[in-house]
C-alpha cells in the first residue's frame, strides 16, 4: 500500500501537468496552422510571455537540482565552472540577439538551422544532416538529463516509496501530450505557469537561510566547518580547464537552438529586451543564488551523512522534507521543483521535432504531404523524440550536471561558435562552413570516444568541447580564405543591406 502523503506526491504532479494541459489545449486553439506557427507561435509572443520563457529557461532542474547536488558530491568548483560561461553569456545577450532576432525576422527562420544554411549560401542537404545529426544527438541526451531530476525530485519527496522509474514514466506520458497539443505556444504558457509557482520554491530556499541558520554567514560557516567540507571546498580542476569552458561555451550560449527559437518566437524587438532582461533574473536567481545556497545548505545540514536517494538529485526534496516535514508547505514547494523541472524539456523537444520534421523530411528528402498528415506526422516525432530521450535517463552513471558537460555542452559548442563566426564574419562561405561543421562532427566522435575515451577526453587538461570547437573553427575560417568569397550580393541580401 502506498501512503497518503506519496499519493498526494502523485497528485500534485497530476494537478500541475492538469495545468499544462489546459496551456496546451489554449496553445492548440490559438495555434494557426503551418511550421512557423506551431514551432515558433508565428512569431508573435509578446514581451511579458517572452520575458517568463526566457527566465524559464535558467529556472531549471539543471541549476535549481543539478547544481547544489553537484556541490556536495563532486565540489563546489563546478558552481565556479558553470557561473564562469553564464557571466560571459549574460553580458552580451542582448545585442547579440537582437541581431539574430532581426535576420530571424527578416528571412522568417524556423529553425536555426534554417538561419545556417541560408548563410551558408549553398550545401543546404548536406548542411542539413550534419546539423540535425549534430543537434538531434545533444538534444536527445540533454532532454534525457532532464528527466533525472524531475523523476527523481518526486521520488525521494516519497521517501522511495514510488519509484524513479515510475516517476519518470509518467513525467514522459504528460510531457508528450501537452508539448504535441500546442507547440510553442503551449511551451510559453507553461512557462509563465513555471515563472510563479517557482517562487514558492525560492522563498523557501531564502526562508531556510535566514530563520533556520541565521543569515548567510552562519550558514557558510557551517558548511564550510562540516565533516564534508574537505571535499566541497577543494579545487582539483586545472585552470585551463576553467578557461576553456568559460570561453566556449559562453560564446556558444548566443546560438543554443532552443534558445533560437525562443528569440524567432518573439513578437518584435523589443521583446528580445524584455526577455534579455528575464535572462538576466533568471540567471541570478537560478544560476547564482539558488545552486550556492542549496549547496551550503545540503553541507551544513547533511554534512557526510547525505540521504539515501535513488539519483543525487533527489538531495533537494529530500533537504525540503526534512527542514519543512510533510505538509502543505512542502506540498507548494513540490510543486515549484514539478515547475523547476520541466522548464526547457518542452521547447527542446520541439527543437529535436523540427530538425526531423523541417530539415529532414521537407527540405531535405522533400517529401510532400497535407497539412494534416504533416501535423499527425509532426506529433509523432515530438512523441518519438521524448521516448528515445528516456535512454539516457534509466541508469545515470554520473550527476546530470557533469555528464552534460561532458556530452553535451562540447556538441553546443561545436555548433554555437561556429554559427556565431559564421553570421558575424562576412568573408564566410559555404565551403568554409560546410567544413567547420562536418570537422566539428568528425572531432567531436574522434577526441571524445576514439582517441581519449576517458575525462577529460584530451591529455591537455582541457574542457572536452575545446579540442573540437577549435577544429571547426580552424576549418571555418582557413577554407573560407582558400576559397572565393560570397557574392556581395548575396551578402546585402542577408544582412539587410539592399535599399
Amino acid at each position: 500500500m502506498i501512503s497518503p502523503w506519496s499519493l498526494t506526491v502523485l497528485l500534485l504532479l497530476v494537478v500541475f501537468f492538469g495545468f499544462t494541459l489546459i496551456a496546451g489545449y489554449i496553445g492548440a486553439k490559438r495555434t494557426k496552422k503551418g511550421l512557423h506557427e506551431f514551432y515558433v507561435a508565428g512569431g508573435t509572443l509578446s514581451a511579458i510571455t517572452v520575458f517568463f520563457t526566457y527566465m524559464a529557461t535558467y529556472l531549471e532542474a539543471y541549476e535549481f537540482c543539478g547544481m547544489p547536488a553537484l556541490f556536495v558530491s563532486e565540489g563546489m568548483q563546478w558552481w565556479f565552472v558553470e557561473m564562469s560561461y553564464y557571466i560571459f553569456g549574460a553580458a552580451l545577450f542582448i545585442p547579440i540577439c537582437i541581431k539574430i532576432y532581426k535576420l530571424g525576422k527578416l528571412h522568417k527562420y524556423i529553425t536555426f538551422t534554417d538561419h545556417i544554411v541560408h548563410r551558408a549560401g549553398g550545401f543546404e542537404k548536406p548542411l542539413r544532416i550534419i546539423l540535425t545529426i549534430l543537434m538531434f544527438w545533444a538534444l536527445i541526451i540533454y532532454v534525457g538529463l532532464i528527466y533525472i531530476p524531475a523523476a527523481g525530485v518526486l521520488s525521494a519527496a516519497t521517501g522511495g516509496e514510488i519509484s524513479y522509474h515510475v516517476f519518470l514514466a509518467l513525467y514522459v506520458l504528460f510531457m508528450i501530450i501537452y508539448v504535441a497539443a500546442g507547440g510553442m505556444r503551449a511551451v510559453a504558457y507553461a512557462d509563465v505557469i513555471a515563472g510563479f509557482t517557482f517562487i514558492v520554491a525560492f522563498i523557501a530556499m531564502i526562508y531556510i537561510t535566514i530563520f533556520h541558520w541565521g543569515g548567510f554567514d552562519k550558514l557558510a560557516w557551517t558548511a564550510y566547518t562540516s565533516d564534508i567540507a574537505p571535499l566541497t571546498f577543494t579545487r582539483t580542476l586545472p585552470v585551463r580547464y576553467y578557461i576553456t569552458y568559460y570561453l566556449f561555451t559562453g560564446l556558444s550560449w548566443f546560438f543554443i537552438p532552443y534558445l533560437v527559437a525562443r528569440i524567432y518566437a518573439a513578437k518584435d524587438w523589443k521583446g528580445v529586451v524584455v526577455g534579455g532582461m528575464g535572462v538576466y533574473m533568471g540567471f541570478f536567481l537560478a544560476a547564482f543564488v539558488s545552486p550556492l545556497l542549496l549547496g551550503l545548505a545540503l553541507s551544513a545540514y547533511y554534512g557526510l551523512n547525505l540521504p539515501e536517494v535513488e539519483v543525487v538529485e533527489g538531495y533537494i526534496a529530500a533537504l525540503f522534507k526534512d527542514l519543512f516535514g510533510i505538509g502543505p508547505l512542502l506540498a507548494l514547494i513540490l510543486l515549484g521543483l514539478i515547475a523547476i523541472t520541466r522548464s526547457t524539456i518542452d521547447s527542446m523537444l520541439l527543437t529535436a521535432a523540427s530538425l526531423i520534421d523541417e530539415d529532414i523530411i521537407e527540405k531535405t528528402l522533400r517529401i510532400k504531404v497535407s497539412e494534416r498528415t504533416r501535423s499527425i506526422i509532426t506529433r509523432i516525432v515530438v512523441a518519438a523524440c521524448a521516448l528515445a530521450s528516456i535512454l539516457p535517463a534509466l541508469a545515470p552513471e554520473a550527476p546530470m550536471v557533469i555528464l552534460a558537460i561532458e556530452l553535451v555542452w562540447p556538441i553546443f559548442s561545436v555548433i554555437g561558435c561556429t554559427a556565431i563566426l559564421q553570421i558575424l564574419w562576412p568573408r564566410s562561405n559555404k565551403y568554409g562552413a560546410l567544413a567547420g561543421y562536418l570537422v566539428g562532427l568528425i572531432s567531436l566522435v574522434l577526441f571524445n570516444y576514439v582517441i581519449w575515451p576517458e575525462w577529460p577526453h584530451n591529455p591537455f587538461d582541457l574542457w572536452e568541447g575545446a579540442l573540437p570547437t577549435i577544429t571547426a573553427l580552424a576549418a571555418l575560417v582557413i577554407v573560407s580564405l582558400l576559397t572565393p568569397p560570397p557574392p556581395k550580393e548575396f551578402i546585402k541580401q542577408y544582412y539587410g543591406l539592399e535599399k
